[in-house]
């Protein structure tokens, strides 16, 4: 039975080597000035190939560890490990086929509905399902922002935050300008402790959508945070024209009035109280 075992962690050993030979030299950092089909399809492959390799790892590791056990249990592990790497290649190759362009492309209300099903499998907290979605949606339609959003939001909602940054960014390089983008990116900066970096994309939500009052109190909120005077003024006055009936515009102003006293403070210290008190 030894030689059975040992041949099931080699064949399962090789099965990974090959994919990975195969899908690793086809990913390339994006260049959005290259050819557009080849350029979403090279971004697609990536977020597959790092689903491949994230539960691919994590088989090795059993089957590693399995070393130490019942070759009988060994032995059954190595053929789950073989059959779910054949799965998700032949997954990885169905995506592939289909993410050609205009074929198989979803209609806008096919997406909605796809949209709002992962919604209620995020709200559950069932994130590998809802990352499918998502995954099949891009593949239909290498050019759907709404896709690359989504999935870029349920990763940060999960706390993956680098494969957020990744998706979000290609995102925004698909719309510079769409302000829920640019609001999601504010988001992972301040929850990595950016504030500062969170502003422009803020900005630019704001410019594009003045009115929204979430996209204004978080444009507010984190100016006062990082002491952006001026960010938080014109934050304020724009609350003030839009929604004048808004229960946290005293509040904004209070808070603002606070740190504009506490800048004027800092910067005209007068020389000569200082030496007296030293």
């Amino acid at each position: 039975m030894e030689w059975i075992f040992f041949f099931l962690i080699f064949a399962a050993l090789t099965v990974i080597g090959w994919v990975v030979y195969r899908k690793v030299p086809q990913l390339r950092v994006i260049d959005v000035n290259s050819i557009p089909k080849e350029r979403e399809r090279k971004v697609k492959e990536q977020l597959i190939l790092s689903k491949f390799q994230r539960v691919g790892g994590a088989k090795i590791q059993k089957v590693t560890k399995a070393t130490s056990d019942l070759v009988g249990v060994v032995s059954r592990q190595g053929r789950r490990v073989v059959q779910r790497l054949y799965r998700l290649e032949q997954y990885y190759q169905k995506l592939k086929r289909s993410g050609d362009e205009g074929v198989h492309r979803y209609s806008d209300e096919t997406i909605r509905a796809r949209l709002e099903e992962a919604s209620v499998l995020i709200k559950q907290e069932e994130y590998i399902p809802a990352e499918k979605i998502f995954i099949d949606i891009i593949s239909h339609n290498p050019k759907s922002v709404d896709g690359y959003e989504g999935l870029g939001n349920m990763y940060l909602v999960s706390g993956q935050l680098d494969q957020a940054r990744e998706t979000l960014q290609f995102a925004l390089r698909l719309s510079p300008d769409d302000a829920s983008v640019n609001v999601s990116m504010a988001e992972l900066e301040i929850k990595q402790g950016n504030q500062k970096a969170a502003l422009p994309f803020l900005r630019r939500a704001i410019a594009k959508r003045p009115k929204n009052p979430r996209y204004l109190d978080y444009y507010i909120e984190t100016a006062l945070e990082v002491g952006s005077l001026k960010d938080a003024r014109e934050g304020i006055q724009t609350l003030k024209e839009v929604n004048p009936e808004n229960n946290k515009i005293e509040e904004f102003e209070v808070r603002f009035q606070e740190k504009k006293d506490a800048y004027i403070q800092k910067t005209s210290f007068p020389e000569g109280e200082a030496s007296q008190e030293e």
